[in-house]
C-alpha cells in the first residue's frame, strides 16, 4: 500500500464523541464537546484547548461528567461543540436535560444512555504543547441506563449506537458504532 506523507494540522483517527458536563463556578448547567479521551481503571484522561470556556470552569469547579451520546443526538453534539458556553446557555438552547448527578456536584444529561461521573485530580500544561490542556480524573460513579443492562446488570454491547469523530483539520464527520 502506498502512503503519501500529510501535513494535517490535526488528525483524529477515530475517537468516542463525548458531552462533558458540569455546573460553572456560578453552579449554572454548562456542556461542550470533546473527543480526546481515555478511561483505564477509576482514572480519565481528556485533552482540551486551553483557552476554552469548559476547562477553565472544570479547573475551578473540580467535578463534571462525561455522557455517551448516541447517534440520535449529533444535532445537538455539533451544536455543542461550535458554540461557546461563555456566549450561550447549550442546555437552554438544545434539546438536552440536565439532572443532577447523585455521586458529584455535576449534571448528567438525561438523553445520554451512558454517564461516568468524575472529579478532577491533575491538570498537565506543557509549553511543548502549547493551547492544549490534558486532565486527569477520579471516576467516582457510573450510570446506564436500564435497557442497556442485562440480566446480570451487564452492558449489553449490541445496544451501543455512540458516535465515533474523524477529522483531519479540514473534513470532520462522524460515524456509529451499532451494526444491527
Amino acid at each position: 500500500m502506498e502512503k503519501i506523507n500529510v501535513n494535517y494540522p490535526k488528525m483524529y483517527y477515530g475517537f468516542p464523541v463525548i458531552l462533558i458536563s458540569f455546573y460553572d463556578k456560578n453552579g449554572g448547567p454548562n456542556v461542550t464537546t470533546l473527543s480526546s479521551s481515555y478511561t483505564l481503571k477509576d482514572m480519565v484522561v481528556l485533552g482540551f484547548s486551553s483557552k476554552g470556556y469548559a476547562i477553565n470552569q472544570i479547573k475551578e469547579v473540580k467535578d463534571f461528567v462525561i455522557n455517551i451520546p448516541d447517534a440520535s443526538l449529533v444535532k445537538d453534539v455539533n451544536f455543542c461543540g461550535r458554540n461557546s458556553g461563555f456566549e450561550v446557555n447549550k442546555f437552554e438552547s438544545s434539546n438536552l436535560t440536565p439532572v443532577k448527578s447523585k455521586v458529584v456536584n455535576a449534571p448528567i444529561i438525561d438523553e445520554c444512555p451512558i454517564a461516568i461521573e468524575c472529579t478532577l485530580t491533575d491538570v498537565i500544561e506543557r509549553d511543548y504543547y502549547d493551547g492544549v490542556t490534558n486532565i486527569l480524573a477520579n471516576i467516582k460513579g457510573r450510570a446506564i441506563a436500564k435497557d442497556y443492562l442485562d440480566e446480570e446488570g451487564q452492558l449489553k454491547l449490541m445496544k451501543i449506537d455512540n458516535l465515533i469523530y474523524i477529522a483531519d483539520g479540514v473534513n470532520r464527520g462522524y460515524r456509529y458504532m451499532k451494526s444491527e
